[in-house]
């Protein structure tokens, strides 16, 4: 499922790239000097943000919505540039002074997560371990699925979709078929599960 539609991701990617320039300044700094989500909400970088995508949080039943914008926007004031060719799970696994940016150990504490805050504590430590060249618009569609799954299941929904559409199975898939080629198994694979 798409949840940024053209328009929207054309208004997000314009403010992004005012957060980034130099008029922009003091609503990068409200947004980095936020650490919970309620200091999100209360930053001028969010609000600022809210003014430009009205059709992007105000559905009525889909209150997540508005979290999971707070949660992307704190992300995107740590984003210095905008690299859409690989996606954002794919990024994670690349190879950086002969290691993976992420690990396999912090990439299952990534999946593992269940609060907002918590979430944005984990993709805000990955964005920064990527020195803030990430694929924004993946991250942010991801975010805006992690929320809507997280409602799902806090209210008890099942809805039909198949496993490789859940979020968390699509970040494994894309982080473990990473690595340039590498061999990489994921970390609850044994020797014989390989072999076969």
């Amino acid at each position: 499922m798409i949840y940024l539609h053209e328009d929207q991701r054309s208004a997000f990617g314009t403010w992004h790239a005012e957060l980034n320039a130099q008029k922009g300044r003091r609503l990068r700094a409200s947004l980095r000097r936020s650490h919970t989500l309620n200091e999100v909400y209360l930053s001028d970088g969010f609000r600022s943000l809210l003014f430009c995508t009205h059709a992007l949080w105000k559905r009525e039943h889909q209150e997540w919505r508005f979290t999971a914008l707070a949660i992307v926007a704190a992300l995107a004031a740590h984003i210095t540039e905008d690299h859409p060719a690989i996606p954002f799970a794919a990024q994670l696994a690349q190879e950086k002074h002969n290691r993976q940016t992420l690990s396999g150990l912090r990439f299952q504490r990534l999946l593992a997560v269940r609060s907002h805050d918590e979430l944005l504590r984990q993709l805000r430590r990955a964005v920064q371990l990527l020195g803030g060249k990430v694929n924004l618009m993946d991250l942010a569609e991801s975010v805006f699925c992690w929320c809507c799954e997280e409602d799902e299941r806090l209210r008890h929904l099942t809805p039909l979709r198949r496993p490789t559409e859940y979020l968390r199975v699509r970040w494994t898939m894309q982080y473990y078929q990473a690595g340039d080629g590498a061999e990489m198994t994921p970390p609850a694979a044994t020797a014989a599960d390989t072999q076969e």
